[in-house]
């Protein structure tokens, strides 16, 4: 039978006041739109605010929240409270945290590697809240940049050119504290392999709208398909951790 672990001092405080936080960021993400609502006397019926459209688009983000929730935390551990409430967690918390730790040398789920996560989550959230406050103070005088022709076609490449680094990030950075993991992009085949099948599917069926709605959805398919096939491939000796000695 495997030991128990018990949490460090550090996590236990981080994931009880992580959950404090939690609860209150939900009361105000909650109470702002009926405080508003409420003062312009405007509050909506239960019909006009659960029709089709909505549970359209809860069918999509219900998925999708649940997914981001297992498959981001095993990585940012305690930090993922603060990441989740801030947001933007794809794009910019999730590289901070790992970066952070690949730049500590520490393991995810570890004490050490908690609070690395949690330095660097929290970094990035104070300099995108001083960003966006100088951003808002400055929009006037900057405003007429953003409508060059330069840097027009410059934003229509910057979200290609973050997320084609990011990916290349990924598959680049195989080590996890003093553990290197050979042949890890193996474990990612299957997962392509399926992908592709399906979208190959709904392009035949013409079923490419509704799978824009099963996005959700697929990811959870998607997640264990990929950890047992790691493991799978592991199991064999295809995909194998050892130390950076």
């Amino acid at each position: 039978m495997s030991e128990k672990r018990n949490m460090d001092s550090f996590q236990a405080w981080c994931h009880r006041w992580g959950r404090v936080g939690t609860v209150i960021a939900l009361a105000y993400m909650i109470a702002l739109p009926f405080v508003v609502l409420g003062y312009y006397d405007s509050i909506p019926s239960l019909g006009e605010v659960f029709n089709v459209a909505t549970l359209g688009i809860l069918a999509i983000y219900i998925p999708v929240g649940f997914s981001e929730a297992l498959g981001y935390t095993p990585i940012m551990g305690c930090s993922a409270y603060l990441g989740f409430i801030t947001g933007n967690i794809m794009n910019l918390k999730l590289p901070c945290a790992v970066n952070a730790l690949k730049l500590a040398g520490k393991e995810a789920n570890t004490p050490e590697g908690d609070v690395v996560a949690a330095i660097g989550v929290a970094a990035s959230s104070i300099m995108t809240i001083v960003i966006l406050a100088v951003a808002a103070l400055l929009a006037a005088w900057i405003s007429p940049v953003f409508e060059l022709p330069a840097v027009k076609t410059m934003s229509s490449y910057l979200l290609p050119a973050l997320f084609g680094s990011m990916t290349l990030g990924l598959f680049a950075s195989t080590s996890a504290g003093n553990k290197v993991v050979k042949g890890g992009v193996k474990g990612v085949i299957p997962v392509i392999v399926l992908v592709s099948l399906v979208s190959l599917a709904a392009r035949i069926f013409k079923m490419g709208s509704a799978l824009l709605g099963m996005v959700g959805f697929l990811i959870l398919v998607m997640l264990p398909v990929a950890i047992i096939t790691s493991r799978i491939l592991w199991k064999k000796g295809v995909i194998k951790v050892v130390d950076k000695a």
